[in-house]
C-alpha cells in the first residue's frame, strides 16, 4: 500500500470517526437545548398561573383542556419535570410527546398543586431538522476537506515520485551520472542531495571493485597456468621417484581445484555485482540440446540412460554466458553426484524443457546434509573432497538475478533429485 493510500485511508477513518461523534454530540446537545427552553416556558407559565390566582377565583382558570390543572392540597412539592405520552384528540392512535411540570404554589395562604403540560413534537422536529442539515453540511465539509487534502498530499509528494523513478533507473556500471533535481521543498531538497552523495560513492565502490575482479581475474589465472604448468614438465622428468611424482601429482591436482575455485568465485562475484548487463533472448532449446549431447560420454560412463524431452524455440531473455554456466553446472553436478552404487543399470538422468520451466532429474544417494544448505556456498560432499561446492550456488545466483523460481525435492520412493527452474520470469 502506497503513503498516499495509507494517509487517505486514515483521512478517511478520522473523518468518519469525527463526523459520527460529532453528529451524536451535536443532536444531543440540540435535543438538551430545546427541552431546556420548554422548562423554561413550564416554569414562567407556573409563575403566571399563581399571578392570576391572586386575582381570580379558582374556577375562572380552569381551561377546555384542563391545562393548567389546578388541584388544592395540603401538602407542598418541588419543582418536578417528568415526559409522558398521551393520546392525540384527533387521532386516537397516534401518540403525543409530552413534558409535564408539577408544582405546589402558595397563595393567599392556600396551596395549590399546579399540572402544567407542553407538547413538544414540534420541537423534536425541529430539533432533528436542524441536527440533519447541520449534520449534512459537516459531513460534505469533511467529505471536501479529505478530497482537497488528498489532491494537496499528492501534489506536495509529486517530486518524491520522481525520485524515486529516477533512482529506479540508476546503473552502476553505466556511465550516466544520475541528477536529482533540486526542490523548493527542504525535506525533498535534501533527499535528492544525499541520494546524489549516495550513488557517487556507490559508484565509485563498485568501480573500484570491479576493478579489483578484472584485475585478480587477470592477475591470479597467469601465475596458477605457470605453476601448473612448470608442474607438468617436472612430472616429465625420468629422475623422480614413484613418492616424488606421488606429491607432485597431489599439487597438480591442489592447483587445478584452486584455479576451479578462483574463477567460480570472481564469477560469483561478477554475478552479484551484475556485471553481466547485456542481455539477449537466448534459445534455451539448442542450448540444452548442445549441452545434453557434449555430458552424454559422462553419463554413459556412469552407466546413466539420459532421457530428454526438450521443447523446441524454448527462449529466455537474459546473458548468454550466465545461460550457458547455468546449464553446464546443472549437467555437471548431475554427471558428478548421480547414479547409484548398488544398481547402477537402472541409473538414469531426465532433462525436460518446456516453455514453462526446466527440470533435471537424476539417480542418487541421499544428501549428506540438509536441503535447505544445498545451494548455499561451500557446501559439499565430504566423499567428494575434488568439489569446490560452488556449483549450485552460482546456479542459485543465476536465478536469484534474473527472478527465475529455483525448486530441488528428492523423492526417497524413486531415489531421484529433482532440480526445477520456473521460466517465467518475475520482476521485483
Amino acid at each position: 500500500m502506497s503513503l498516499l493510500s495509507q494517509t487517505a485511508r486514515y483521512l478517511l477513518i478520522t473523518a468518519f470517526t469525527i463526523a459520527l461523534v460529532g453528529a451524536v454530540g451535536f443532536y444531543t446537545l440540540i435535543h438538551r437545548k430545546i427541552r431546556y427552553e420548554v422548562d423554561e416556558i413550564l416554569t414562567t407559565q407556573v409563575k403566571q398561573t399563581a399571578l392570576r390566582l391572586q386575582k381570580y377565583p379558582l374556577a375562572q382558570l380552569t381551561d377546555w383542556d384542563n391545562n393548567p390543572r389546578i388541584e388544592r392540597v395540603t401538602f407542598t412539592k418541588k419543582p418536578t419535570f417528568s415526559d409522558i405520552t398521551i393520546l392525540d384528540s384527533l387521532d386516537s392512535n397516534k401518540p403525543i410527546p409530552i413534558r409535564q411540570l408539577q408544582e405546589t404554589v402558595s397563595v393567599n395562604g392556600q396551596i395549590y398543586l399546579v399540572t402544567i403540560q407542553q407538547p413538544y413534537y414540534e420541537f423534536s422536529e425541529l430539533t432533528r431538522e436542524i441536527s440533519i442539515g447541520v449534520i449534512l453540511c459537516f459531513l460534505i465539509l469533511v467529505a471536501v476537506s479529505v478530497v482537497v487534502g488528498l489532491g494537496l498530499s499528492r501534489r506536495l509528494w509529486e517530486p518524491f515520485y520522481t525520485t524515486i523513478d529516477q533512482l529506479s533507473s540508476v546503473r552502476l556500471d553505466s556511465g550516466v551520472e544520475p541528477v536529482f533535481p533540486e526542490n523548493t521543498i527542504r525535506e525533498f531538497g535534501l533527499l535528492n542531495r544525499s541520494l546524489g552523495e549516495l550513488t557517487q560513492k556507490l559508484r565509485r565502490q563498485f568501480s573500484l571493485q570491479k576493478q579489483f575482479t578484472e584485475n585478480a581475474s587477470h592477475e591470479l589465472q597467469t601465475p596458477l597456468a605457470v605453476a601448473s604448468a612448470e608442474l607438468d614438465f617436472l612430472m616429465q622428468s625420468e629422475h623422480l621417484t614413484e613418492n616424488d611424482h606421488a606429491h607432485l601429482q597431489r599439487a597438480t591436482d591442489a592447483l587445478g581445484r584452486l584455479s576451479h575455485l578462483n574463477r567460480s568465485l570472481l564469477l560469483l562475484t561478477q554475478v552479484e555485482n551484475n556485471q553481466f548487463a547485456s542481455d539477449e533472448l537466448v534459445n534455451l532449446s539448442e542450448l540444452v540440446n548442445q549441452f545434453t549431447e557434449e555430458y552424454t560420454p559422462f553419463f554413459q560412463h556412469k552407466n546413466m540412460a539420459v532421457l530428454q524431452k526438450i521443447a523446441p524455440d524454448v527462449s529466455l531473455k537474459m546473458n548468454r554466458q550466465l545461460a550457458v554456466v547455468l546449464l553446464t553446472n546443472l549437467l555437471k553436478n548431475a554427471a558428478r553426484h548421480g547414479g547409484r552404487k548398488s544398481d547402477k543399470t537402472s541409473s538414469y538422468i531426465d532433462i525436460e524443457l518446456t516453455p514453462k520451466a526446466l527440470t533435471i532429474q537424476n539417480t542418487g544417494e541421499p544428501l549428506p546434509f540438509a536441503d535447505n544448505q544445498l545451494f548455499h556456498r561451500f557446501v559439499k560432499n565430504p566423499a567428494r573432497p575434488d568439489s569446490t561446492g560452488l556449483g549450485l550456488a552460482l546456479v542459485k545466483q543465476i536465478c536469484d538475478r534474473y527472478h527465475l523460481p529455483l525448486m530441488y525435492q528428492y523423492d526417497t520412493n524413486k531415489g531421484t533429485h529433482e532440480f526445477k527452474i520456473g521460466l517465467l520470469q518475475k520482476r521485483a
